[in-house]
């Protein structure tokens, strides 16, 4: 079933992390999704499985910007056990109807350029391609 994150998810949530590459803390993990359930134009729904155990995640967000006004999804996994029953088609559904919801008409996607298998998820869900981009962090602490 998908619904949306509870704290009592962190553990779950923090292992999946690490499936999509980020080797988070369970206090930064609850810290942050404090922040996420607070607030109205941000929505974390995860796929809790007939044992009751989270097996996927998604988080999506409003922005708004200056150039345009859409959803946009921050992260999606699927744990590495479950991949291609659907979860993931499930979970971006409902990001879907969570846009549609609070008025966006558009959702945008990042993926890394080394994400060949999600590039064609999001394809076979019809979602298009339409820039490449480079990202530059600075840390400025």
């Amino acid at each position: 079933m998908i619904r949306s994150a509870e704290m009592s998810d962190v553990k779950d949530l923090t292992n999946l992390c690490l499936q999509l590459g980020y080797a988070e803390t369970e206090t930064d993990i609850k810290e942050r999704l404090s922040f996420i359930i607070e607030k109205r134009d941000q929505a974390l729904f995860v796929y809790e499985n007939q044992n009751g155990l989270v097996s996927g995640w998604v988080h999506i967000f409003g922005k708004h910007l200056l150039e345009g006004v859409f959803a946009e999804i921050g992260g999606l996994v699927v744990d590495c056990k479950h991949r291609r029953q659907g979860i993931g088609k499930m979970l971006m559904k409902k990001c879907e109807s969570w846009a549609m919801e609070h008025g966006y008409s558009e959702i945008r996607v990042r993926s890394n350029g080394i994400r060949e298998k999600a590039h064609q998820f999001y394809l076979d869900m019809g979602y298009k391609n339409i820039k490449w981009q480079k990202v530059f962090n600075r840390l400025i602490k």
